[in-house]
Order: C-alpha cells, then structure tokens, then sequence
C-alpha cells in the first residue's frame, strides 16, 4: 500500500458511479384502461414467460417491459403507478420496503393492493400537513354539508386560547385509531378525523364540481400518509418499539406534528428513554423542531431548533422559566439546548438495496 501525498489523492482519478437499469414502463391506453389504477398505487406483477419472452403479467394483462438479467420467471415485481400530465399511466420500480414490512412479503404470497401500496409509502406527511392547515379542508368540503364542517371545527384546537386539559381530551380521542377501537369492541369516535376526510371524498366524488378529481387526489395522497404511518406504528410495536405520529390540527393555526418513539428495552441493559419530537411552521414562530427526551420517567431534556434568530433568542431567555415550569411538575430539566438553524436530517440505519436502486460508489 502506497500512502500519498495531499497533491498525489487530489491527483487519483474517482471511481465512476454505477447506475442498475430502472427505466420507466410506459403502459399502452386500453391496458392502462382495464387495470384502473389511481395515481401512486402499488400493485404486485408477476413475471411470466409468453411466446418465448419474459412479460410482466398484472390483473391477466400482459406488460412489456425492459427487464433486467436477474429477473426471472415466478419473480413478483413491485410496481408503482404515477399518471402523466396527458394522462398517460407510468409504472416505476417501486422503492425498497423497511425491514419490518419486508418481512410480510417474506413468503412471496400476493397482498392486497391497498395494502402493497401503504407498505412503499414513505414516511411523510407532506400532505396530511397541507389538508390539516386553516381554511383547506374547510373549502374541500361541498356547499350545505353543515355536519360535516361542524364535526370538523370540533376536531379542531385553538391555538391562542390552548388549555392543557383540551390537549389531553384530543390526545384520548385521537391516539388510537378507529380501526383499533372497532377490533377491541369498542364504538367508533364519531369526530375522527380520518374518517372525516373519508366522508368529504364521498361527497365530492358524488358532487359535479370541476375541481373534484383534483380535490380527490390531494384526500387519497393524504390518506396514504396517515394510513402509512399506522401500519409502521404496528410493525414496530410488533417488534417492541414505539413509533408513532400524530397531526394536531388548529383553526388558528398552522398543523403541530407530534412523534412518540421509543426503542425496545433489552435485559441486562439501561431502558431507552422517551422521545417525544414536535415540528410546526408558524406564521409566528416560522419553523421550529422540539425534541423532548424522558429518562427514567423523571429527567427531561430538551433540544430545539429555530430557523429565525429572534425565536431562538427568545426560548434561551425563557430557560430559567421553563426550568421551574418542569420542576413544578415533578421532574428535572437535564439539558436544555437552543440552536438558530434546520433540524440536521435523521440518520437512517442502511438496508439491502432493491432492483433498480442507485449505488454512489466514492473513492
């Protein structure tokens, strides 16, 4: 092994990229017709041989495509739908599964399409957030469905007269979802929020308005989301962790994310502590993350981040505050830290790459 100079690395030449063929698989009208596909579904194909070439076969439909040496036949090929402008329906490899979801599709078995397309989803809530803001989900809701709207503005909270005991009342309401009340025999909440946006998407499928197909993707890409994020809450309570968010709608104001996570405790070792994440861009306050980590039950610490100055500023100067604030409630502020810039993105553990993926190999 050589070692070289500062001049002698600059001078080694980079080890080219290496692209896997991912193209997209352009589907003729009358097959894209018969599949009746929405936008972002994930559907399951099958790879089978027909007079001598390798197809994909999905619903009795034949699809060519361009596949790869190290598809075979027997294979089930992850596809996703995305819709042109034209019109035109797209498939593109879907993207790799967490570990938890990989392991329901272990068995090659096929899934249900609803359920493949919740499985690729990817944790985000870009839309939940954008219906859950003042005023949107108000103006999608259909001229005279007074019900609608009033179970709506019950759902949500005032941000400038917000009480504790509200929080905790919408907290009990909303911390589990009506699919977990009706399998535990128990009444549905007739003021849940998913099922409100449900009932808003019948409406407007059933209404002429000209926006309708529109309003009608935004509430299923919404619904995707929330939908999403509780099967992840699932599987990782199935594997001893907590992980799950919640959208806290104002009328006020802009939505509130709230995350719960906690890795699962292993014998002979310290238990994980509690972490409790916010996120909210104020019109106010402009963005600001919180990260609330709980201790032994007791020992609370605090990180925050701002993108404005002045809000950054300001929470320092409320430290001593805060600090009585916690200690007034029984527990001790550990740490308390302010920094006036964006949350640094969270690391993600690596995991084996699917067909199609991008490997970045740097020297």
């Amino acid at each position: 092994m050589v070692l070289l100079s500062a001049e002698g690395v600059s001078a080694v030449n980079r080890v080219s990229p290496l692209f896997f063929e991912a193209r997209p698989i352009f589907v003729a009208t009358p097959i894209a017709k018969q599949l009746d596909l929405h936008d972002g579904q994930v559907v399951q194909a099958v790879v089978e041989t027909r007079q001598d070439q390798l197809k994909l076969v999905l619903q009795g439909q034949e699809i060519d495509a361009p596949l790869a040496p190290y598809i075979k036949e027997g294979d089930l090929v992850q596809l996703k739908a995305q819709f042109s402008t034209s019109g035109q329906l797209i498939f593109q490899m879907a993207p790799a599964l967490a570990p938890a979801a990989r392991a329901m599709t272990s068995s090659g078995a096929q899934l249900p399409t609803r359920l493949n397309t919740l499985l690729h989803q990817p944790a985000s809530f870009v839309h939940w957030v954008r219906l859950m803001a003042p005023g949107v989900l108000e103006a999608m809701i259909p001229a005279g469905s007074s019900q609608l709207l009033q179970s709506l503005r019950q759902q949500q909270l005032s941000m400038s007269s917000l009480q504790p005991h509200a929080m905790r009342e919408w907290f009990m309401k909303n911390a589990k979802s009506t699919e977990a009340v009706l399998a535990e025999g128990g009444s549905t909440n007739p003021l849940d929020i998913k099922s409100l946006v449900r009932q808003v998407m019948a409406q407007k499928d059933d209404s002429n308005d000209s926006n309708s197909s529109h309003s009608h993707e935004n509430l299923h890409h919404a619904l995707d989301e929330i939908e999403a994020s509780q099967l992840r809450a699932v599987q990782d309570l199935q594997q001893g962790h907590l992980d799950f968010t919640l959208v806290i709608p104002f009328r006020d104001a802009h939505p509130v994310e709230i995350q719960f996570e906690r890795k699962g405790n292993k014998k002979g070792q310290p238990k994980n502590p509690t972490i409790v994440n916010m996120h909210t861009d104020s019109q106010v306050l402009g963005e600001v993350w919180l990260k609330t980590s709980i201790s032994e039950g007791k020992q609370v610490d605090l990180t925050m981040w701002a993108t404005r100055a002045d809000v950054a500023d300001q929470a320092k100067l409320n430290a001593s505050e805060l600090t009585y604030e916690i200690e007034s409630a029984g527990l001790s502020l550990g740490s308390f830290q302010v920094f006036n810039a964006a949350r640094p993105a969270p690391h993600i553990e690596p995991h084996s790459l699917a067909h199609g993926a991008l490997i970045d190999t740097k020297a």
